[in-house]
């Protein structure tokens, strides 16, 4: 019994001489870590009822969930809605009979399917173009560097007469980087231009809500743009000839300038192409036709009183003479008449080819952009180098472009390293220095502020007596004993009491002389 009391006795001594600020942090974490046990042990376990939700998505899940009665928690910065598990199955039906979060996507199209029979044209094309707006703004917010957006289409009604019908426009905003908005402003005019009939890139406005106009790219933003883009093509240039250079001479024993030629002209070209190269079908047709005189046609002087036919005559035949032989004799007057009388012929011949030749229309969109040559200019160190020579390095540095015109210069020199105290290694280290001053900085902080008051306050404290386990009590003396000669027998002072109540003044008298003794021998 004994022996407990002593060790709390001992325990409350050590604790009274150790600071009151180690023992309010003891008590802190106890109690908090009382806490986190008792609510993680005594409440039920959380499942995930919803994640990756856009905020306004978010918003009507959690809404619903307070209305219903369930409770929730929220992680990663409300990416994350979490549920009691054993209600995890309920919260899923409740939020599916109220169709939350739902699809805005879906049920615009679905609005545009289940439209009544009595809506006008007007409401009908309204519910369609909302619909595409909100597929429109579901796609671009889809792309890289694109946190939100928002769709406007101004599409015309259509009209019997194509002359006058007007052409669709469309205007878009979104939430993104400078950087990231520059690059996805030409994706953006063309998947909302591919999207609308009749639409073309010419049409679309896309602006960030910065107020910068990212598409069409005209005046400021343009020359940036173009800027931006030479220098990317100068960075990958320079990256190739370090690639090119660090094995043959080493890392930092070259030095290298870029610069590249690029063609921003727009060309659009329109071909028409035509046989007879790509000859698809050849038809030949044939004809001829002859003609020839009866005996009634006309024979003589075209239009003269003359041309009748000869009439019937009434005459005997002269006596046809006989040759020798019985054979009558023919004269030449009869031969030629008799060739006279025969009628004349015509003949005509006609052939006809027919040619389908491949006729071709292709409208030809160049790029933006082109590379026209690109200048290589590099340093190259002369101890570095080696047995290569400048023109190795130069053909090799030359076949690593495939661009029309490469100019490449290589110059061999020794490196000469710039003094310590310059300003161009006082400029290209300053961030190297103010990252060291922060750091001294900090470290003061932490050595001034924190380990120099705790080691104070941590010397008052015997901690070896607090870590040291606490000595056995030594064992109890025993008693003295008495012997006979140590014995002192009593002193009776009752004479001198008598004598110094007969004479008080002699008696003082002799005790002040003694102390006048005394204090002179201690002097």
């Amino acid at each position: 019994m004994a022996d407990w009391r002593t060790q709390l006795v001992r325990v409350r001594t050590q604790a009274a001489q150790a600071p009151r600020l180690l023992l309010a942090g003891g008590a802190v974490i106890a109690a908090s870590a009382a806490l986190v046990g008792w609510l993680e042990f005594s409440s039920p376990p959380y499942a995930v009822l919803q994640e990756g939700l856009s905020p306004a998505e978010g918003g009507k899940v959690i809404a619903t969930l307070q209305k219903l009665g369930i409770p929730y928690q929220l992680r990663e910065a409300g990416d994350v809605i979490l549920v009691p598990a054993p209600q995890l199955a309920q919260a899923r039906l409740q939020l599916g009979a109220a169709q939350v979060p739902g699809d805005d996507v879906n049920n615009a199209w679905t609005q545009v399917e289940n439209a009544p029979m009595t809506a006008s044209d007007q409401a009908q094309q309204a519910m369609g173009n909302q619909a595409l707006e909100l597929s429109l703004q579901h796609s671009i917010e889809g792309l890289q560097g694109v946190r939100a957006a928002q769709v406007f289409l101004a599409i015309p009604a259509q009209t019997p007469f194509l002359a006058d019908q007007p052409k669709p426009s469309a205007s878009v905003v979104i939430d993104a980087a400078p950087a990231a908005a520059q690059a996805q402003g030409v994706a953006i005019a063309g998947l909302v231009a591919g999207a609308v009939p009749g639409m073309t890139p010419e049409q679309i406005t896309v602006e960030t809500t910065a107020g910068a106009t990212v598409f069409p790219q005209t005046g400021a933003a343009g020359n940036a743009a173009q800027l931006a883009t030479t220098g990317d093509i100068e960075a990958q240039a320079a990256a190739r000839v370090a690639d090119i250079l660090t094995p043959l001479v080493g890392a930092g024993n070259f030095r290298t300038g870029i610069s590249a030629d690029v063609d921003f002209t727009q060309v659009r070209t329109h071909q028409t192409l035509y046989g007879p190269g790509h000859l698809v079908q050849h038809a030949v047709q044939d004809s001829s036709q002859q003609s020839g005189a009866t005996q009634e046609a006309a024979i003589g002087i075209p239009g003269a009183l003359s041309n009748q036919p000869p009439a019937a005559t009434t005459a005997n035949p002269a006596p046809v003479p006989t040759q020798a032989g019985g054979a009558p004799a023919t004269s030449p007057a009869t031969t030629a008449s008799a060739q006279g009388a025969q009628s004349p012929q015509q003949v005509s011949s006609q052939q006809d080819q027919t040619y389908q030749n491949d006729v071709s229309d292709s409208d030809i969109t160049h790029p933006d952009w082109a590379v026209k040559g690109i200048a290589v200019s590099v340093v190259l160190n002369q101890a570095a180098l080696g047995q290569l020579s400048t023109a190795q390095v130069k053909s090799a540095i030359a076949s690593a472009f495939s661009y029309p015109a490469v100019s490449v210069n290589v110059l061999a020199a020794p490196f000469h390293a710039q003094p310590i105290g310059s300003g161009a290694v006082l400029g290209e280290s300053s961030g190297a220095l103010t990252h060291a001053a922060l750091e001294l900085l900090a470290a003061l902080f932490v050595l001034l502020g924190l380990a120099l008051p705790l080691s104070r306050r941590l010397k008052s404290v015997d901690l070896k007596a607090i870590l040291t386990p606490p000595l056995p009590p030594p064992p109890p003396a025993p008693p003295p004993v008495l012997r006979p000669e140590m014995i002192t027998p009593a002193v009776n002072f009752t004479p001198l009491r008598e004598q110094v109540a007969q004479n008080p003044r002699g008696v003082a008298s002799l005790l002040q002389s003694w102390a006048d003794d005394t204090e002179g021998k201690e002097r």
